[in-house]
């Protein structure tokens, strides 16, 4: 289960409980993007805290893991700048999804130094950051983001949303001014709230949305006074509820189960639970061996990936001979002009090429022991071998290229596993595929072959779909949707397709740089910054012939070029 910001507030809470004051002992590395540090707390018990860029997501377990990787360059940094430091606080900044985790230790001379892991647990850009006095030392991942660069020796910024507002600093009057100050604005409610305050997931907006008896879509100059009153006080209200709350609840929503920090008006609960002890589910749940049979996968895409390049690399080497191909033609034709020639044991002859203006003389490398016109024979029997070569050596060229694209598809959709659900659909896609024989499989049952539910994304009162792995791509847009709708998808980069359904309407431009910011969030481009996305219609989309799933033609296409961006009901 995803954590929002408010969860993550009171996630925080019960670890500077139960972590505060601790010792780091040792830090190792269950894979390059998640790390193990291990504390030694004051009731003698190790703890695990582990800081997952995937999910993202931060655990504690009392458990050691079963599985490490051997430490690469930000594990040893760690290392280097952190065992036997004291963790002195865990502050979650501004209500984001953003956890500052600070470390004193003795150094030189006997002063104390203090560092900071920063864990941006943003789905979008996630991160792990280690700062020393607001520079950086070293990140999980370093380069160039959508909004800073993330750079050893470089000042350490917060990411460009951290300035939104914390909506538990507010009284309830000082939230009706911010609402009514900005009421002229035409902008939706839900709009203005994700824009403008930290801490409002879906869940969270739909709660107060029923609480106030309210509309999310309306538009803030359609509220009145007494209604922007009592939308502020049930805000007030529910961040003093987070405030207090000590456990979580867990809800069946949409047929998916989402964890809360308040109780919700809108969907049966399943079960409330310590903050602590659903941490350590979730770590057996979704990281559990999961971060292996990943790993696992991923090098055996990789081997495949290397393998298809290997093949194309064979053909081309043996592409070199047919570079004659032309050449054997035209001595062929020109041995069956000039059959009259008598070769009287030449190995040569020289012929005017009648094809050149002015005619130039060939010579022609030929078997004495053969008549002129068998020589002719033989280069055309040349060249027609060398030309069935070529036809067969460009299929399998291009059935390579397709593969290779396929397995990076794979590759992405493996990287975005966030569950065992999503794992199970994605070895169940690379079984039925069968990528080491062929792509077809069992055309018959194809259509309702994508695991995963489908579930829309509301986005200016349309409904979006969102592929999650190549087979629900390919029932999307093969099946599901309607010519009139709209696909998306990243240009030139593995993703998911998305599909907005338009009911025939007319979409606004808004509307569609929001769906394409969506397929961007859902591509190998999300932590690129810009990224450029296709769209057409669905007419438009044409299956590649014998292609593996998810993979089609497209005509008919615009380009928009936008920042990811993740969109949620």
């Amino acid at each position: 289960m995803q954590i929002d910001s408010a969860t993550l507030y009171v996630i925080t809470k019960c670890l500077n409980n139960t972590l505060i004051p601790s010792q780091v002992r040792q830090i190792r590395q269950i894979d390059s993007r998640i790390i193990d540090i291990e504390l030694f707390c004051s009731d003698s018990n190790p703890a695990h805290l582990i800081l997952d860029t995937y999910k993202p997501a931060v655990y504690l377990s009392g458990k050691k893991e079963n599985m490490y990787s051997p430490p690469q360059t930000f594990c040893m940094t760690l290392r280097k700048h952190l065992e036997g430091a004291r963790l002195s606080s865990i502050e979650q900044i501004n209500l984001d999804r953003l956890i500052k985790f600070d470390f004193d230790r003795i150094e030189e001379a006997g002063q104390i130094v203090t560092k900071s892991i920063y864990a941006e647990l943003i789905p979008s850009a996630p991160n792990l950051i280690l700062t020393e006095k607001g520079i950086t030392i070293d990140a999980c991942l370093k380069g160039k983001k959508a909004d800073r660069f993330v750079m050893s020796g470089q000042p350490y910024f917060l990411p460009s949303n951290s300035s939104r507002m914390n909506f538990f600093h507010f009284t309830i009057k000082e939230l009706s001014e911010i609402f009514l100050f900005n009421k002229n604005e035409d902008i939706s409610l839900q709009d203005f709230i994700y824009q403008n305050f930290h801490g409002f997931s879906h869940l969270l907006l739909t709660e107060l949305c029923r609480r106030t008896e309210i509309n999310s879509s309306a538009t803030l100059s359609s509220l009145d006074e007494q209604t922007i009153k009592l939308l502020s006080k049930n805000m007030y209200l529910i961040a003093e509820e987070i405030k207090k709350t000590e456990d979580l609840r867990i809800y069946c929503y949409r047929n998916k189960q989402v964890i809360s920090p308040i109780q919700l008006s809108f969907a049966p609960i399943v079960k409330s639970i310590a903050p602590l002890e659903w941490l350590e589910e979730e770590l057996l749940n979704n990281n559990g061996g999961l971060s292996a049979e990943i790993k696992s996968i991923n090098k055996k895409l990789l081997l495949l990936i290397k393998k298809e390049n290997r093949k194309i690399d064979k053909i081309n080497e043996e592409l070199k001979e047919t570079e004659k191909i032309e050449q054997y033609k035209l001595w062929g034709t020109l041995l069956s002009i000039y059959a009259y020639e008598k070769p009287e044991g030449k190995t040569k002859i020289a012929v005017s090429n009648l094809f050149k203006d002015p005619p130039e003389n060939e010579i022609i490398p030929i078997n004495p022991m053969l008549s002129i016109t068998e020589n002719s024979q033989s280069y055309f029997k040349k060249y027609s071998k060398m030309k069935t070569r070529l036809q067969m050596s460009e299929k399998k060229i291009n059935e390579s290229f397709l593969k290779i694209k396929y397995l990076n598809e794979m590759c992405y959709f493996s990287e975005s596993i966030q569950s065992k659900n999503e794992l199970e659909s994605l070895k169940e896609e690379l079984q039925k595929s069968g990528l080491e024989n062929n792509f077809q499989g069992n055309k018959k049952t194809r259509k309702k072959e994508f695991s995963l539910p489908l579930f829309p994304v509301v986005i200016d009162g349309f409904n979006v779909f969102v592929g999650k792995n190549n087979m629900q791509n390919d029932f999307l847009t093969l099946h599901k949707a309607q010519k009139s709708d709209l696909w998306f998808h990243a240009k030139n980069l593995p993703g998911s397709h998305i599909i907005l359904e338009t009911e025939g309407k007319i979409i606004p431009e808004e509307t569609i740089a929001k769906v394409a910011s969506l397929a961007a969030f859902h591509s190998k481009g999300r932590s690129s910054g810009k990224v450029d996305v296709d769209y057409t219609h669905v007419k438009y989309i044409r299956k590649i012939p014998n292609g593996p799933p998810g993979l089609v033609n497209y005509t008919h296409q615009r380009t928009i070029t936008v920042f990811p961006k993740e969109i949620q009901n």
